[in-house]
């Protein structure tokens, strides 16, 4: 069976989003509120109502990969007090990989993707989230945008059906010795952010992160994200005068969020 993550109904195997919440569907049954930590254990509460449906799931994702006990009540995250600092990094990753949220009250357009294959709906909601373009799949799969941004929308379609990004794919092995890696020099950064082994690994690794598509099976958005982040973790290290708090924070983040694909 399926369910969703955030109202908790059950579907068929064969259903791939709520129909309700248009989200896509898990293969576990969530959890009530009240099951979240031990009844003497305080809670936090995350309105999360103007995310994407998108960074939502990745974020509910990450969670379950942590083993981060935690219910949804519609767009309302419930978490531990105690798992605060760890939801918050977790947060971060997926709002950067979800992209940003659809005006509710702005005129929409809805492109049907039915003739689209679900890995290339996957790569197309990448490239919109890299471009900023604020975009969801509705209940029928339709991609949904702002009005306002039809014409980067038709350009992107058509630079993405015409095979515009050219970047060589890394095959699986490959991608999962690279992105070890680069978790143990960012490691090395987060203890000691002048660690010159550490240092060195990242400037050579970082441009092979950004320069290639994900090995198949790795959500493109996080992969880009990651790779964006370890990008920007060399331009910090490279600027020689950033404090080290920022750098060991930068270096943490980008830590945690490998340590669940190595």
């Amino acid at each position: 069976m399926a369910w969703c993550f955030q109202c908790g109904i059950e579907y068929a195997p064969n259903v791939a989003d709520c129909l309700e919440c248009g989200v896509a569907l898990v293969d576990e049954a969530p959890l009530d509120a009240g099951a979240v930590g031990a009844s003497d254990e305080d809670q936090l509460a995350y309105e999360l109502h103007e995310w994407a449906g998108e960074a939502r799931r990745i974020l509910d994702q990450l969670l379950s990969e942590d083993g981060i006990a935690h219910a949804w009540q519609g767009a309302t995250l419930v978490v531990r007090a105690a798992d605060e600092v760890a939801v918050d990094e977790l947060l971060t990753v997926a709002e950067s990989t979800g992209g940003p949220a659809l005006d509710p009250d702005a005129e929409k357009l809805a492109y049907e993707m039915t003739d689209w294959a679900d890995a290339e709906q996957t790569a197309f909601s990448a490239l919109l989230a890299r471009l900023g373009i604020a975009h969801e799949f509705d209940e029928v799969g339709d991609l949904v945008v702002l009005a306002s941004d039809e014409d980067a929308v038709e350009t992107a379609i058509d630079a993405f059906e015409s095979g515009s990004d050219d970047r060589p794919e890394l095959d699986g092995l490959d991608g999962n010795r690279m992105m070890t890696d680069v978790f143990v020099a960012c490691d090395r950064i987060r203890k000691d952010p002048r660690d010159d082994a550490g240092v060195s690994r990242l400037v050579e690794l970082a441009p092979v992160f950004t320069g290639h598509r994900p090995p198949f099976g790795i959500d493109p958005k996080l992969w880009d994200a990651l790779g964006e982040r370890s990008a920007d973790l060399v331009d910090l290290l490279a600027a020689g005068d950033t404090p080290e708090d920022e750098l060991t924070a930068a270096a943490t983040t980008l830590t945690e969020a490998l340590r669940r694909l190595v």
